[in-house]
């Protein structure tokens, strides 16, 4: 059924689940920087990694399965729509986004355009 979906929903349910996954991930990146303060364990921001971890995987499988529903095969590909929005997660949610340059902002833009046409061409390819 999930195979047969029209486009523009498996689309949104991608971009939903992707960016779901990436953002419960880059949350969790985060609050794991933070959870050791002095070197010890702050179980509360420890338990709200691994928690936001958790979600962030499950929304990874769910995202996988409509990417292959739209064609998106490749492990490589299917990571990387994940990687683009994690990192920018992590710059948003920590701040460091604010202290880049501009050339970095610009290279941010470009590897996450790079990455997108990658994900649409080689689609196309395969249909």
């Amino acid at each position: 059924m999930l195979a047969q979906m029209n486009s523009p929903l498996n689309t949104v349910l991608v971009i939903v689940c992707a960016a779901m996954s990436g953002l419960l991930d880059a949350r969790g990146f985060v609050y794991a920087s933070r959870a050791w303060p002095g070197g010890e364990l702050a179980w509360p921001i420890g338990l709200l990694s691994i928690g936001s971890f958790l979600g962030g995987l499950c929304f990874y499988v769910l995202a996988v399965r409509f990417m292959q529903a739209a064609g998106i095969q490749g492990v490589a590909l299917q990571s990387g729509v994940w990687f683009v929005v994690t990192a920018v997660g992590i710059a948003a949610f920590d701040g460091s986004v604010l202290q880049w340059t501009r050339v970095q902002q610009i290279v941010a833009i470009a590897v996450a355009a790079g990455l997108g046409w990658l994900i649409v061409t080689t689609r196309a390819g395969t249909e």
